[in-house]
């Protein structure tokens, strides 16, 4: 009986996630690369930014080749993982609840200030401006490519 229920659960969120050519989606990162190919080092051609409105044009895997709606012009391929279905709302960078792309971001994936507020009183005492730290690092393509080509690490191709 449990197995039913399981199953029939990842039958609705598979289905809930298909998206078909010509569907409307949401960008549900803060922050995207639009890629001219398929490949994670593809090159860039532009981004696009949480909450933003994009038609699928096309699909090969899983990438989606997405139009937005701000700027048609830019044409190009994403991970189908960055978008979702569901209508996001953000109002100069902020929803109507005030709450920035970053906390609607981790609010979408269940993290929420109460949870923060109990791991940060949890002994040990998470430093969370450390993670903020961290998150403003960026390593240019190139040398992530590097990485991984001189490694032999799986991930380089395109």
């Amino acid at each position: 009986m449990n197995k039913k229920i399981v199953l029939g659960i990842c039958c609705l969120i598979a289905a809930a996630a298909y998206a078909d050519v010509g569907d409307t989606l949401y960008v549900n990162a803060k922050e995207v690369s639009v890629r001219g190919g398929t490949g994670f080092f593809s090159g860039t051609l532009g981004e696009v930014y949480y909450g933003d409105r994009v038609t699928i044009t096309a699909e090969k895997d899983k990438w989606v080749q997405i139009m937005p709606e701000s700027n048609p012009s830019l044409k190009g391929w994403v991970s189908s993982d960055v978008l979702t279905k569901k209508k996001i709302i953000v109002r100069n960078g902020q929803n109507a609840v005030n709450a920035s792309a970053d906390e609607l971001a981790l609010a979408g994936k269940g993290f929420s200030a109460e949870i923060e507020n109990s791991f940060k009183g949890s002994k040990g005492g998470l430093r969370y401006d450390l993670v903020d730290q961290i998150e403003q690092n960026k390593v240019p393509e190139q040398e992530l490519y590097t990485f991984i080509v001189d490694g032999e690490l799986s991930g380089g191709e395109e």
